[in-house]
């Protein structure tokens, strides 16, 4: 249960991650001519710019293209160092918490403007890398790349609701069914009281309406970040977003064992050393 809302609280801080820039492509790129080959980009990034490397594997590029793109990878790869490092910092210091049984938002709100920062430091040159795949790949290469996205997009959605992570996280810390009875009453209140204040189901309706936008205006000639989606508040993100995840693990704690939360706790640091797969990059 913490894990499932710890990582969406880390996707709130990072879905807006893609900068801005003035760039226009009006007329699509030029590929250089020569053989194309089919395979994936950047394997030793992280999170969504692996995804995004991935997806670029179904696409033919020539080696040129290639060659653009493991540096545009590589670039926005090392630029989220300090991303990363703040992630990894807030999920131990949460983790902490979390075995102590209660949680401190004044201490954890250091952590959580320093991950703010280190995203709007990247926000720009990051938009500005998505503008420069864009104008990189050709027309039909951009279709591909596209519908590569969603394909793997919708497979990782179909695995999440086949491996049932909530019923996991019962398992591996022991849950009776009364605590399990009472965190679901607990969170069915919150969601009602946020239904109530029409909030509900807001922040994933808004993000999967913004990546079908995005993605949509990908697959065109003319591709500006500015006209389909615009820089987002990350520092107002963040506040709805702690708030709500927080929140959300501020109720459940009271209800697990001291075994329990040690458990948690360790379970939450094992995932910070692997949250990169959350990381921000290219979509």
């Amino acid at each position: 249960m913490l894990r499932h809302l710890l990582v969406p609280l880390a996707v709130t801080l990072v879905v807006p991650t893609l900068g801005c820039s003035g760039a226009v492509t009006t007329e699509p790129a030029a590929t250089a001519e020569g053989a194309t080959t089919r395979a994936p980009v950047a394997q030793s990034a992280h999170g969504p710019l692996k995804l995004a490397g991935d997806a670029l594997g179904d696409v033919p590029l020539t080696g040129t293209q290639r060659v653009a793109l493991e540096k545009l990878a590589s670039d926005t790869e090392a630029r989220h160092a300090g991303a990363r490092a703040a992630r990894h910092d807030l999920v131990v210091a949460v983790a902490a918490q979390v075995e102590a049984g209660q949680l401190d938002r004044a201490a954890l709100k250091p952590r959580i403007d320093a991950l703010v920062a280190a995203l709007q430091a990247v926000q720009p040159a990051d938009r500005a890398a998505f503008e420069q795949l864009h104008a990189i790949l050709g027309p039909d290469q951009r279709v591909a790349f596209v519908d590569a996205i969603e394909a793997r997009i919708a497979e990782r959605v179909g695995q999440v609701r086949d491996r049932h992570p909530l019923k996991q996280w019962a398992t591996d810390l022991g849950l009776s069914e009364d605590q399990k009875a009472q965190i679901k009453d607990v969170m069915k209140q919150r969601w009602q009281a946020r239904a109530g204040d029409g909030h509900a189901g807001q922040p994933w309706a808004e993000a999967k309406e913004h990546g079908a936008k995005l993605m949509t205006a990908f697959r065109q000639d003319r591709f500006v970040m500015d006209e389909v989606a615009p820089p987002q508040d990350l520092a107002a993100k963040a506040q709805k977003g702690s708030e709500r995840i927080l929140g959300m693990v501020e109720v459940v704690l009271p209800v697990l064992t001291p075994q329990q939360r040690a458990i948690a706790a360790q379970k939450l640091r094992d995932r910070a050393e692997s949250l990169d797969e959350v990381a921000p990059g290219m979509p």
